[in-house]
């Protein structure tokens, strides 16, 4: 009997032992599957995670849409402007959390771009419009960086521009230039032959005398006789009519094959490429395998020019060659580097030009000046459109410009001076040209790569305030394409036929001390000798020796960079 209970023992231990197991099996799948409820992608803490930033999502942009009505309140029901905007974000985000720059929508819609940091660090972007509509903004992805380009096999150290002047905003050949686009507070201003000035509303004022865009006979050393458009604002500050054009430039292989078909252009002996709507091609007007097909462009007989980008929208195509919102008749650009008085920049001559600042400081001042002229920093594809119509027939006529040597930095060249006085440093050889183009202070420019090693940042080249990260380009400001190296010269070479109008890479030979056009300084965006120089300055001031209307160089922006540095702004009326 008890042998029959010690197995029954032995029986009832055996189940408990596999009971045991069995229970610590599903004990431990249920751990499991309730670990994976918690902590898995879709798991309750995901979720939570999940509604929770949604709910702050929400909140912040309820936040953003408050402000942008508050904004347009303060406006009276007219239009949200950014200090007002500025001011109502402060009531809702802390100072500093919160940054506010003009911009557009994918569409070019007008508005202000609001990054807010309050609850992310790397920030959340809104759209304001000036309406007070609030949407997401999403930075749109840079493409990525292209290799660099194979450059066309000769040389464009010898080039000639010839442009031809466009009807309105059309590209129709115009038998005269587009009239200038005035506002009620511009007055037309010209010279009498004695340096007179005479202005609109004088008892002398003689509309015909106005201007005439005549073509240079011959050299330009001793004085030239094209007039162009020049105004005077109420503040005293002259301006210059750049109207719109096409152009082309043909490339020689010798400088004295290209004198002799600026002289008679049934010279044409010496041709070897060009740069026009096909891009940057051979004289069968072939480009390199890798740049694509030629596109078309203003026809005038077989020839194709490029209708200058500074005329054109960029909506579509992301502002990449510094165009703006609309196709424009012509722009103002300012006579003289900007000066400045108390806190009022002008464009006057004979004073000490403005200096010593941030890029930054000068991206706001002159955006600044006048709102309702557009006023902005000067461009790149700025420079450009002023240069290439001063080489051409209409400008100096392939006469380099004599430099502004002012030790003073002294707009028109001289403490006190007047439109009549140092015309050979104008671009046409007399008062109706620009001054300070070549010489006086180093002008910065509203173009740069988007390098964000860098620590100096600014309103319009950084989303975050930190660094020049801001990849892209707006109706204000040109990002150019940075190579993976980010050196200048692969900046240089990665630029080569795909940006245009701009007076660097068409104009020049290399990304060298003196590569571009009259043996000039060109100095690419980018990293020089361990150094990283992300912005464009143009021009050269007083002191260089290689400089010219043809000079692009670098600088890093912040203030002393070097003491020389000033700035030029354009005025854009529609």
């Amino acid at each position: 009997m008890s042998k029959i209970k010690r197995q029954k023992s032995k029986i009832d231990n055996g189940i408990t032992l596999i009971a045991l197991v069995i229970t610590i099996i599903v004990l431990l799948i249920l751990a499991g599957v309730t670990i994976a409820t918690l902590t898995g992608e879709n798991g309750i803490l995901a979720k939570a995670s999940e509604a929770s930033e949604k709910t702050e999502l929400a909140d912040e942009k309820e936040k953003v849409e408050l402000s942008a009505l508050g904004a347009l309140a303060k406006a009276d029901g007219d239009e949200v402007i950014q200090e007002n905007l500025e001011k109502e974000l402060g009531e809702y985000f802390t100072d500093g959390k919160y940054i506010v720059e003009p911009g557009t929508n994918e569409e070019g819609t007008e508005g202000y771009i609001v990054t807010i940091t309050e609850n992310y660090d790397n920030g959340r972007s809104y759209f304001v419009d000036k309406m007070g509509n609030v949407t997401e903004y999403t930075i749109r992805e840079p493409e990525k960086t292209p290799e660099v380009s194979k450059e066309p096999a000769f040389t464009r150290a010898n080039g000639l521009i010839e442009i031809e002047f466009l009807t309105g905003t059309s590209y129709d050949i115009a038998t005269t230039p587009n009239e200038p686009k005035m506002t009620s507070d511009m007055k037309k201003v010209y010279w009498e032959e004695d340096g007179t000035e005479i202005e609109e509303g004088e008892a002398e004022f003689d509309e015909n005398n106005w201007y005439q865009y005549t073509v240079q006979a011959g050299t330009t050393a001793s004085g030239g006789t094209s007039h162009w458009a020049n105004a005077k604002t109420k503040d005293g500050s002259y301006w210059v009519w750049i109207p719109r054009y096409a152009y082309r430039i043909i490339y020689f292989d010798t400088p004295e094959h290209k004198e002799a078909y600026r002289a008679d252009n049934t010279k044409t002996e010496g041709i070897v490429g060009y740069s026009d709507a096909r891009g940057i091609v051979n004289i069968e007007g072939k480009t390199p395998s890798d740049l694509g097909e030629p596109v078309t462009g203003v026809a005038v007989g077989k020839n194709k020019l490029r209708v200058h980008p500074v005329f054109e929208n960029g909506t579509l195509t992301g502002f990449s060659q510094g165009e703006w919102d609309s196709k424009l008749e012509g722009i103002w650009v300012a006579k003289y580097e900007v000066s400045q008085s108390g806190t009022t920049i002008k464009s006057i001559p004979g004073v000490t030009s403005y200096r010593s600042t941030t890029i930054g400081t000068m991206y706001t001042k002159g955006y600044d000046y006048d709102r309702d002229k557009e006023s902005h920093l000067m461009k790149n594809s700025e420079w450009g459109v002023v240069a290439y119509l001063t080489e051409s027939k209409y400008g100096r006529n392939g006469t380099a410009i004599t430099k502004n040597s002012s030790s003073g930095y002294y707009t028109g060249g001289a403490s006190g001076a007047t439109p009549s006085k140092n015309k050979l440093q104008s671009t046409t050889g007399n008062e109706y040209g620009i001054y300070d183009m070549v010489g006086g202070a180093y002008e910065y420019i509203a173009s740069y790569v988007a390098d964000s090693t860098q620590t100096y940042g600014n309103s319009f080249a950084s989303i975050d305030n930190k660094t020049n990260n801001k990849k892209e380009s707006t109706k204000y400001a040109t990002v150019y394409q940075m190579a993976t190296s980010n050196s200048s010269t692969d900046n240089y070479n990665v630029n080569i036929n795909r940006i245009f109008g701009d007076a660097t890479t068409e104009t020049s030979t290399s990304e060298s001390e003196t590569g571009s056009w009259y043996s000039v300084l060109s100095r690419f965006v980018g990293i020089k000798d361990g150094d990283a120089f992300p912005f464009f300055q143009r021009g050269g001031y007083y002191k260089n020796t290689n400089v010219g209307l043809f000079t692009f160089a670098t600088t890093a922006g912040y203030n002393g960079s070097p003491s020389g540095n000033g700035f030029r702004i354009c005025l854009t009326i529609r």
